[in-house]
């Protein structure tokens, strides 16, 4: 049902889901489990990064291995910026929440962590390049670097949790 489908009482009234009260946390595994699925689903993330106080966010293709992100990052401001401060957010949401008027479809995650660039001199840049699942041979001719990731925290909100009785916010943090 789209918004002009309602009637005003229906448009009116707030959805149960939505007024819910629920603190119950996932556990452990469940959680990881769930992030680790969420993060699979997923090519496109958005980057902040930030400089002297000015933030700076982009859009930008991502693949996982487990909780680290691997971002194929063009020369710009954001290489500079992580140049400068290694703190980076993460944004990535499910894109089907754009066009639903159910609040259970609202899905994303919030990562913080601190960003690592790699060149093709590096240890791990073959291993991250492929896992984007282009020839090798683009590698030696690639001008770019390789960004990962790692997460210290990542606070996953997803209201359809509610309808399970737990939380729609959960937070994972690593382990030290």
């Amino acid at each position: 049902m789209t918004g002009g489908d309602m009637n005003d009482q229906e448009r009116d009234a707030v959805p149960e889901l939505f007024t819910k009260k629920v603190t119950r946390l996932l556990p452990p595994g469940e959680l990881e489990a769930r992030i680790l699925k969420f993060l699979g689903e997923r090519r496109l993330c958005v980057l902040s990064t930030s400089r002297d106080n000015v933030p700076r966010s982009t859009p930008i293709l991502y693949r996982n291995k487990g909780f680290t992100l691997y971002m194929a990052g063009e020369p710009g401001l954001k290489l500079g910026n992580i140049k400068l401060n290694p703190r980076v957010s993460v944004g990535i949401y499910d894109p089907k929440a754009e066009y639903s008027d159910k609040i259970d479809d609202i899905t994303g995650v919030q990562i913080s962590g601190h960003a690592t660039l790699m060149g093709r001199q590096d240890s791990g840049f073959s291993d991250a390049f492929r896992l984007f699942g282009r020839p090798e041979a683009w590698a030696e001719h690639w001008f770019g670097l390789m960004i990962e990731v790692v997460p210290d925290k990542i606070e996953m909100l997803a209201m359809s949790l509610k309808n399970e009785d737990y939380a729609a916010r959960q937070i994972w943090t690593r382990q030290a």
